[in-house]
């Protein structure tokens, strides 16, 4: 007769091994370029809030969606982005967002990837227990006398079956962002060879996103504008524009844009 310790449950033994797992969204954390805390708090809006505020999107065109947050004053400080078999939960996403003084955690839907299936070896411990009976005869000049016995014998052991295993996996992902105080508040883009040879010039950069309630926004420059100088300064690419304003930050700057062909000049007070 063999007898087994009873094999827990699948659910029980997965939930197990899984329990220790930590967060996909802490342990895949990158922080963006320059977003080191100490440049986040220099030019964060107001202190980071106890609950971030959660929102939700399918992935898509990135661009676009960074882009949309531009628009309202958000800056991307760090994203996670990770494959996974095992659901990831919100609550995960919020406290790496808490854990990094995000303002706001955009959570991605999941994107089932497939599945994959393997065998988990269970090894459990067995009891063997063997029976025996003898009898011996024994003679004598009164006659025989006849002696029965019997006995067990316990062997300990262990056994190991394997259990299939499917693990359903998705993609999953976080963008994580802080409300950024500007100096002027645009977003620009280096200028295309075919808009160069429209302009017949090299200068110039072109505003991609205006950040809402900004000087910039207020002051009616529209996104497609190109911005040629400022203070009458030509501007050669996004980078050289950046260090001018950098200079000028809480003053009153004059700019030259072109739109559409049209020069238009626009008087701007920066914030400090």
């Amino acid at each position: 007769m063999i007898r087994k310790h009873p094999i827990p449950l699948l659910s029980s033994l997965l939930a197990l091994m899984l329990a220790g797992c930590a967060s996909g969204y802490k342990e895949f954390y990158q922080q963006a370029q320059g977003a080191t805390p100490e440049a986040v708090a220099a030019r964060r809006a107001s202190p980071p809030p106890a609950t971030p505020i959660v929102e939700r999107s399918r992935p898509g065109n990135s661009q676009a969606i960074l882009d949309a947050y531009r628009k309202r004053g958000y800056v991307v400080i760090g994203d996670s982005m990770f494959n996974s078999g095992t659901r990831e939960s919100d609550d995960s996403a919020v406290r790496q967002a808490q854990d990094v003084g995000a303002d706001l955690v955009l959570i991605l839907d999941p994107t089932y990837t497939g599945s994959v299936t393997s065998s988990v070896p269970i090894t459990t411990p067995t009891t063997t227990t063997s029976y025996s009976t003898g009898s011996a005869t024994a003679y004598g000049p009164r006659g025989s006398v006849t002696a029965y016995g019997s006995g067990t014998t316990t062997t300990y052991g262990s056994t190991t079956n394997y259990v299939p295993v499917t693990v359903h996996r998705s993609d999953y992902g976080a963008v994580f962002f802080v409300k950024q105080r500007f100096d002027l508040g645009l977003f620009f883009r280096d200028l295309t060879d075919s808009e160069r040879q429209e302009l017949q010039s090299n200068k110039g950069i072109a505003v991609r996103v205006v950040v809402d309630g900004t000087p910039a926004y207020e002051a009616d420059i529209l996104v497609g504008d190109v911005v040629t100088t400022i203070d009458g300064v030509s501007v050669s690419n996004v980078k050289a524009f950046t260090d001018l304003l950098r200079e000028r930050r809480g003053k009153l700057v004059s700019l030259s844009i072109n739109r559409r062909g049209q020069r238009i000049e626009k008087s701007v007070q920066l914030n400090q």
